[in-house]
């Protein structure tokens, strides 16, 4: 549960633009210009060991008392002090005995944490407390050096009187501050101060009578990194986390957003980790939205998220949910916990009871959707599955697995029947194999039984109360892989991995599961299935539909292989795959020619990879329609990716309006246009200082911009400033707004950043391209 935290001193803001390698060459950039500690560190009690005093000369005036002049040295265990002129008294005796140095004039003393000059000091030989005058110090092996008036060192803290403190380099005075008293805490790694300045080269601009700064990576709690923006639709934007450490295994931040133009945004997230399991908690809340756009009758916007993970011994208990007050919600927020682009909310949770040979479930979900519809989806609650597999029997030939689920499914809308559907799906394995390839023979049999009942709408059509369904299929998959010995391509070796497989299931009429929505439009998808998408490698799935409601029937083949090139490193550079499904007879799952595939093959499938060397790949699917005579979907991307985070991404998609609208369900909008996208992603460390960041998507069928996002950050030893600017597409809530229309929300955002106080020098380029419409998605197989 680690949670960088620091006060609102160090005004720390999302560092846009660090790869590794420049993160590593700053690193050490700035730890150049710090002291380091050499020699091997001194093993238990410093205090317990002997001091040795080297000097010019010395005189013993008596036994308790010795005086040395020139070049003092004075040494115990790492710790090091030097001067011109030291007093070394003795006091007590026996146990109690207590020797004290006292020096006037100049010192400089040195340990593993601290290198300081001083003067006019007295130390405690036995326990090492100083007190020392006229101080400079500068911390060992990190960032961090000051003045102080006087310093009483102690075994864990170091207080400073009218002391001065910052983390930038000799000779840069960029930021500092200066305190009444300063107390550093060495076991906390913590700073506290009295009457604190913060001051801008040299200029005082903020005042406190406390603060609490941290010096290295422990979670402490204070206020975090301010953030501000300006935006089009939210107008000026303050945020100010606030962030509590409860416990080692507790912590929460607590962010109040001001926005100019919409009024008092509250958010918060408690994250936990105790003997229950891990999770996060998540809300926020604006009480009254004043977004003119926004003409919902709840002016009333929050958001509520909880994800939690556990397991005890063989138990597993795992919660996702996530719901907003509105449709809109993710639209007219910037939030962590959603997208624009996502079109619902998800809520589910699972228990399962987990063991070797088998494994029980019991689970619900329902997801909230963001589209305009009259009939929303069906929630799952509750869903019982078991699963049992066996392998080996039959003296070692036959793998055996069962899959069973008994779920009630239940609708919002009063027009929608509600049904229980309890389903077993016994399965027979034979895997077959040698050394030229593989032949693995299925046998499968779904079973279901629906209990429906009608729902209560004054208009709700009837429903069959009792349905059975009984579908056996048999699959024969073979697969093999070819070395081709002629090594056409001098320096790579290449393989053919033909792949078949004949899939039969018989038809049965499904039109009695379900019913039709408020519109008698054949939904023909059931409770809770859906069309699934055509590539490759869902050639050879065994059903067309996600769900078991929608069981086509099937008498085909399938038809494919990969080709893999190889360099003399038995590195994969390249491969390509392609396949087709051929039908022997009509695939159905009722009478509508909607629901039926009456072609003769499917689209032709291909997906391919190439890296071409270290720093370039590139990725590529492509589908033809055989029907249409045309693409049906493509898609491709190329990425230059040469250090660390350094890349520049280009990509393409494309969806033919005719396959989208083949493919539709019926009552669903249907697409007057083709899909044609263009995008380019741009993440570059100029040098150790400067870095870049550039996203630009297009909508090539309408001609606008999807997204724009330009940033610039620059980044010292101490310090960082960031600039960015974003330019989205977004919708409108007013209903007169004519189809064709698009609006844009901008926003531009300034970042500050006190850097040196941790060991943490990355700036978070990664986590910023995930942000976004359109977050970056590095796309390889091959790496």
């Amino acid at each position: 549960m680690q949670k960088n935290t620091y006060s609102l001193l160090t005004l720390l803001i999302l560092s846009s633009l660090y790869a590794n390698a420049a993160q590593a060459d700053l690193r050490q950039q700035c730890l150049l210009g710090v002291p380091h500690f050499s020699g091997e560190p001194v093993k238990g009690d410093p205090n317990e060991l002997p001091v040795y005093i080297e000097a010019d000369r010395g005189e013993m005036s008596h036994a308790t008392e010795a005086s040395y002049q020139g070049d003092v040295d004075i040494k115990q265990g790492n710790r090091r002090l030097q001067s011109q002129h030291a007093k070394i008294t003795t006091q007590g005796s026996g146990e109690q005995i207590e020797r004290f140095a006292y020096v006037d004039g100049d010192l400089a003393y040195r340990d593993e944490q601290i290198d300081l000059s001083g003067s006019n000091a007295k130390i405690n030989l036995n326990s090492q407390d100083s007190d020392i005058e006229t101080v400079d110090y500068q911390f060992v092996g990190r960032q961090g050096r000051g003045t102080a008036q006087q310093a009483e060192m102690r075994a864990r803290y170091r207080t400073l009187h009218n002391a001065s403190f910052t983390s930038c380099l000799p000779n840069d005075n960029a930021w500092s501050i200066e305190a009444d008293e300063i107390r550093q805490d060495l076991q906390e790694e913590v700073a506290e101060m009295w009457g604190a300045r913060f001051k801008v080269l040299g200029v005082p601009i903020l005042y406190a009578p406390y603060w609490q700064l941290p010096l290295g990576d422990r979670r402490r709690s204070g206020l975090l990194m301010p953030q501000f923006s300006m935006s089009s639709r939210d107008g000026f934007s303050y945020a100010q986390p606030v962030y509590w450490n409860i416990a080692p295994n507790y912590d929460a931040t607590i962010t109040p957003k001001v926005m100019t133009d919409r009024g008092l945004q509250l958010l918060t997230e408690f994250r936990y980790l105790n003997q229950f399991g891990l999770g996060t908690i998540a809300s926020e809340y604006l009480h009254k939205d004043r977004l003119k756009e926004y003409l919902g009758e709840n002016k009333s916007r929050h958001l509520f998220f909880w994800q939690h993970a556990a397991s005890f011994g063989d138990w597993r208990l795992n919660v996702d949910y996530t719901r907003v007050s509105d449709k809109r919600y993710f639209n007219d927020f910037t939030s962590e916990y959603g997208n624009s682009t996502d079109g619902y909310a998800t809520q589910k949770f699972s228990l399962g009871y987990y063991q070797p040979n088998y494994n029980l479930v019991i689970s619900g979900r329902q997801f909230q959707i963001f589209d305009e519809t009259d009939v929303g989806p069906y929630r799952a609650l509750p869903q019982i599955d078991f699963n049992y597999y066996q392998n080996g029997l039959a003296n070692g030939w036959l793998d055996f697995a069962l899959y069973s689920q008994a779920v009630h499914f239940d609708n919002d809308s009063a027009m929608m029947p509600k049904a229980w559907r309890f389903h077993v799906q016994p399965e027979l394995n034979l895997p077959l194999s040698n050394d030229y390839g593989s032949l693995n023979l299925q046998t499968k049999l779904y079973a279901t039984h629906y209990q429906q009942t009608k729902g209560k709408g004054e208009y709700a059509e009837e429903v069959q109360r009792s349905v059975n369904r009984v579908l056996p299929q048999f699959k024969a998959d073979l697969q093999t892989v070819l070395l081709n010995s002629q090594n056409w391509i001098e320096g790579y070796t290449q393989t053919l991995e033909p792949h078949v497989q004949y899939l039969y299931r018989p038809y049965k009429d499904q039109s009695n599961i379900g019913a039709k929505d408020v519109n008698s439009n054949y939904l023909g998808l059931g409770y809770d299935s859906a069309l699934l998408q055509q590539d490759y490698f869902s050639l050879f799935r065994d059903r067309r539909y996600s769900g078991l409601d929608r069981i086509a029937s099937a008498n085909q083949v399938t038809v494919g292989g990969t080709t893999r090139f190889f360099d003399d490193n038995a590195e994969e550079r390249f491969n390509l795959s392609l396949g087709q499904i051929y039908y022997l007879t009509a695939s159905r799952i009722d009478d509508s020619l909607d629901n039926s595939t009456s072609r003769h093959s499917s689209s032709w499938s291909a997906e391919s990879n190439w890296k071409i060397n270290s720093d370039w790949n590139w990725r590529g699917s492509y589908q033809y329609d055989t029907v249409l005579n045309k693409t049906a979907l493509a898609n491709m991307a190329l990425e230059f990716n040469p250090s660390g985070n350094n890349l520049v991404q280009l990509n393409y998609r494309y969806a033919s309006q005719d396959y989208i609208n083949q493919n539709l369900q019926g009552g669903a909008n249907r697409y007057d246009q083709d899909i044609k996208q263009i995008g380019a992603t741009v993440a570059w460390d100029i040098d150790d200082n400067w870095a870049v960041i550039g996203r630009y998507y297009h909508d090539v069928a309408l001609n606008k911009p999807v997204e724009q996002y330009g940033g610039i950050q620059y980044n010292t030893c101490c310090w960082s400033i960031g600039i960015g600017a974003r330019r989205y597409l977004t919708s409108s809530n007013d209903s007169n707004a004519a189809a064709d229309q698009v609006f844009y929300d901008n926003s531009v955002g300034i970042n500050f950043e006190i850097r040196g106080l941790g060991s943490n020098y990355s700036s978070g380029l990664r986590s910023m391209l995930q942000k976004g419409m359109l977050p970056y998605v590095k796309p390889f197989s091959l790496e």
